[in-house]
């Protein structure tokens, strides 16, 4: 049985086809009233203070073999720093000037700042090259699921954890209308939707991806460190 997939956004519907042009959902949020093309990019969102999560940050990165430089105090640095920013309840850890393959905050990191924190958050971010989309949500500092969706050829997974940590795999899209209260057989899939409103649960107001409409509260500037001081703390 052949099955047509379309994807909404707020330009309409789009059909899929396996040469389709990827659709960019992040294209064109509202900023300022304007209608402007954002980066590919990640965040890691944290339902906690951002002085709990800097310090969070001091003491996971040397675990993970990376020293922080604070250039708070310096914003000409920031166009390389981790920014780490509030929306709110919630912070957000970004890296806006930095490639998307050279960013430091990766799904690893993601996970031991959240497990130190003991916090919900999501980890969340889009790849233009295959227009994909992720989200990984934590809750009480631990992942509940994690879900990528691809319009071209590229990862897509939904990987659901329960309690113990046992993961059962699913289809991505069959993930996302059932947790829209959509039935799994719909050819209709809001994609963006889907991620706003997990994001929205956590606490986040509004997406950014180059974090230019948050205050920032903290600046690092990422190094790495030499093989004898990783898995060290820092005080």
């Amino acid at each position: 049985m052949h099955r047509q997939w379309y994807l909404i956004d707020d330009d309409g519907v789009h059909p899929l086809s396996p040469g389709a042009e990827p659709v960019d959902f992040w294209a064109r949020f509202e900023r300022d009233g304007e209608e402007a093309p954002w980066p590919a990019f990640t965040q890691l969102i944290l339902r906690a203070g951002t002085a709990q999560v800097a310090k969070a940050l001091a003491r996971t990165g040397p675990r993970l073999g990376v020293g922080l430089t604070d250039v708070l105090e310096a914003p000409e640095e920031w166009v390389e720093a981790m920014i780490v920013a509030a929306d709110g309840e919630v912070c957000v850890i970004g890296e806006p000037g930095v490639d998307l393959d050279e960013k430091v905050m990766a799904a690893e990191w993601a996970e031991a700042l959240v497990e130190e924190l003991g916090c919900d958050g999501a980890y969340f971010g889009h790849d233009p090259a295959a227009s994909t989309l992720h989200l990984t949500r934590y809750e009480s500092g631990a992942v509940s699921f994690e879900w990528c969706d691809s319009v071209l050829p590229g990862p897509s997974y939904a990987m659901v954890f329960d309690e113990e940590g046992a993961c059962r795999s699913e289809d991505p899209r069959k993930f996302a209308l059932r947790a829209m209260d959509l039935p799994e057989t719909s050819p209709l899939l809001d994609r963006h939707r889907f991620v706003m409103m997990h994001l929205t649960e956590v606490g986040l107001q509004r997406v950014s991806p180059d974090l230019s409409e948050l205050p920032v509260q903290a600046a690092f500037l990422v190094h790495l460190l030499p093989a004898e001081g990783i898995g060290g703390d820092r005080h």
